[in-house]
């Protein structure tokens, strides 16, 4: 490759959960890794760099994340290609980016392009099936639908090779993570393949999602065990309770508020 890897997050409308596959990317191919994030504005265009946000900001949760180095681009339409490239080159010195939002998979031709649904799979804005139609890995909140089920979630069926995961999936991330290090050749074949039960654990421990799809119950899960996931992975408890609506699980006997 001529530039470094570019992995592009896409999803069906926003709060889909785009940037928790962002995340859980970033924590699975190191610290090397930078990302980039895209808001749409009306007029103004800016590219900045390590922004100052609040805890629950998409930019401060990549940084968390583990990456190297966040941009944050806001620029309409018109504006994006001139700001993506310029993006692209002020991380020159990171291994791979990480990208998330639709519209700048418009203007690069991106080595993996991950298309995540939201918990209603039929819920597809129209732009958003551009990006969907070109596709790698397609990621579900739910189970992913059968070949036969004839819903918008089926829309990039016909696409030879792509990949359908399941956030439910125990170790959703863990595959996600091998499936991406393959395809931009990051995988040392020499390595000792995980043992089934090592794999899990390490799915568990490396994101508090992995741990309130493990320790939920019908989709529910007691405020101590979600206490418990926030202080274990080092995020506040508000973090630990978008991350379960986002699930769609319940924090259930919260008497002290912090859900």
């Amino acid at each position: 490759m001529d530039r470094q890897p570019i992995i592009c997050v896409g999803g069906a409308h926003g709060g889909c959960g785009k940037t928790t596959v962002a995340e859980n990317l970033l924590r699975l191919l190191g610290g090397s890794w930078c990302a980039i994030k895209y808001s749409r504005t009306a007029l103004y265009t800016s590219v900045s760099r390590n922004p100052a946000a609040a805890d629950d900001k998409d930019t401060s949760r990549l940084r968390r994340a583990g990456a190297a180095d966040v941009l944050w681009i806001q620029a309409p339409d018109s504006a994006l290609e001139e700001s993506i490239d310029m993006a692209v080159g002020m991380l020159a010195h990171c291994k791979g980016i990480v990208i998330e939002g639709n519209a700048p998979i418009e203007f690069l031709s991106p080595d993996i392009v991950i298309f995540v649904f939201g918990k209603d799979s039929g819920r597809l804005k129209p732009s958003a099936q551009r990006v969907l139609d070109k596709a790698d890995i397609v990621i579900y909140q739910d189970d992913v639908p059968a070949p036969d089920t004839t819903t918008l979630a089926q829309t990039a069926e016909g696409k030879s090779g792509i990949i359908r995961l399941s956030v439910k999936e125990r170790a959703c991330f863990r595959r996600l993570g091998e499936i991406v290090m393959d395809k931009v050749g990051m995988r040392d074949t020499g390595a000792r393949s995980a043992a089934p039960g090592e794999e899990a654990a390490a799915e568990a421990a490396s994101s508090p999602e992995g741990e309130l799809i493990r320790l939920a119950k019908d989709k529910r899960i007691s405020c101590r065990t979600a206490r418990k996931i926030a202080e274990e992975a080092g995020v506040s408890y508000r973090e630990v309770g978008r991350l379960a609506d986002e699930l769609g699980i319940k924090i259930t006997g919260c008497e002290l508020g912090c859900f």
